[in-house]
């Protein structure tokens, strides 16, 4: 017996509609938006990143080369040209002919005219003028004009020293009148306790200065280049996983602008964060291997030019010659300190530098024997003069080939710089080119697969 169901009793089929349909589709199209989403967020916020950090490591690191460290030259620079310009004024009272009286009807011996002084001096207050004026302008007109007032006093001690010398009547070398030994003591003594420790001063607050914008550019550096990677990582990990999803959901193995948008973030980060380590390594080197040592030459410099002014007072003011000497011999023990601190890798050139000061030295002792002699005439050529053996030539050789060190770790500092910037030129276009077009791929890839669900 057969049995027949009519078509009553059947379960009716329910009509598919459209919300059927939709909700559906609402979870993939959801899905691939949000994947989306989360792709250009961790892309923008890696292009926001990379502008920012580059520009701000770019930023401290010319503070560092265009401010910081030319107002420290500056003040150093400066600081020499006053110490030299008291050297020079000292010499110009060891002027003068010969103590010892011509024979009848012979001409005196003129045994130092001071021309040499006075041309060094010229040239010593026009570079105090040009430090002056970059100070203006990087320190502040404000801490200037203190200085700018201390040396007018100082010109006018001195002017009227030279104008004694100049006036004296048939000076007898090493026997300066009185009036110009009493404007020079003074001017040096203003020099000594007031205008020289305000250029300290200033050369102290540059010098940390230089270190504090090393250490701002080199931080700078480093933790731009750290979030970089960091960034970059999730990025790259969002971006990865998200073509895995789509080839295991989709059945495709590769999602071309994907690809590419991933190519692109690894390129980024790679290259960004490999220039900002660079930088960071460049500027601590430009400060330790350059501006450091020769900040130390250049005090070296500095210590030498005071002992060549106590030295050249030794000569005329036998009252003070005990605490002169003191003085002496405290700054050559100071320069040969300085000078055993130079690390340059060319050691070849320090050892002849150190050479050339303890040649100074030894023609220091020699005249210093010929004084205490009482022959004051060979006293003062050998202060003075341009032989070999004497004191004004071995200053000058030394103080020369010092200059040159120097300028080797002022190239260094230079090179160092230079290759900082070079690190960091074409990172902020190359990054936005890079992060924009990876932008677009992440739109370009993900809009085939929402299309399909249209």
């Amino acid at each position: 017996m057969t049995a027949t169901l009519s078509s009553a009793s059947l379960p009716a089929r329910r009509p598919v509609g459209r919300d059927s349909i939709r909700r559906g589709l609402a979870g993939p199209v959801a899905r691939l938006r949000t994947q989306a989403g989360v792709a250009l967020l961790l892309t923008a916020a890696l292009l926001t990143a990379a502008l920012l950090g580059l520009a701000d490591t770019a930023a401290r690191t010319r503070q560092l080369t265009d401010v910081s460290e030319p107002r420290a030259v500056a003040a150093g620079q400066l600081y020499r040209a006053l110490s030299d310009l008291d050297a020079q004024r000292a010499k110009s009272l060891v002027v003068g002919y010969s103590a010892v009286p011509p024979a009848p009807g012979a001409t005196p011996e003129l045994v130092d005219d001071g021309v040499l002084a006075a041309l060094t001096a010229q040239t010593d207050q026009t570079d105090a003028s040009q430090q002056l004026s970059a100070l203006a302008v990087s320190a502040g007109a404000d801490k200037v004009q203190p200085l700018l007032d201390q040396l007018s006093l100082y010109d006018q001690w001195t002017g009227t020293e030279e104008y004694a010398v100049g006036t004296q009547a048939d000076p007898i070398v090493g026997q300066p009148s009185p009036v110009a030994l009493d404007n020079y003591a003074q001017a040096d003594a203003l020099l000594q306790s007031s205008l020289l420790p305000q250029v300290r001063a200033v050369m102290a607050t540059a010098d940390a200065q230089v270190d504090a914008d090393r250490d701002a550019a080199h931080t700078a550096a480093l933790v731009s280049a750290w979030l970089l990677v960091a960034l970059g990582l999730l990025a790259l990990l969002a971006l990865l996983w998200w073509q895995r999803d789509l080839a295991r959901r989709y059945r495709r193995v590769l999602n071309l602008p994907l690809v590419v948008a991933t190519a692109c973030v690894l390129a980024l980060v790679l290259g960004s964060a490999s220039a900002l380590l660079g930088t960071a390594s460049e500027v601590d080197a430009a400060v330790n291997q350059g501006y450091t040592p020769y900040a130390r030459l250049a005090q070296a410099a500095v210590v030498a030019v005071d002992a060549e002014s106590r030295e050249s007072r030794w000569v005329v003011d036998p009252g003070y010659r005990d605490a002169l000497a003191a003085q002496f011999q405290s700054d050559a023990t100071q320069v040969r300190t300085l000078l055993a601190a130079d690390s340059s890798a060319d050691s070849a050139a320090v050892a002849v530098v150190q050479q050339r000061f303890s040649a100074y030295l030894a023609t220091d002792t020699s005249l210093r024997a010929v004084a205490d002699g009482g022959d004051v005439n060979q006293a003062a050529i050998q202060l003075t003069g341009v032989g070999r053996e004497d004191v004004g030539f071995a200053y000058y050789d030394f103080s020369v080939h010092l200059d040159d060190l120097a300028a080797t770790h002022a190239a260094a500092f230079a090179s160092h710089t230079e290759a900082a910037d070079s690190d960091l030129s074409g990172w902020a276009a190359t990054s936005a080119v890079l992060l924009g077009l990876a932008l677009l791929l992440v739109l370009t890839g993900v809009r085939p697969r929402l299309r399909e669900f249209a």
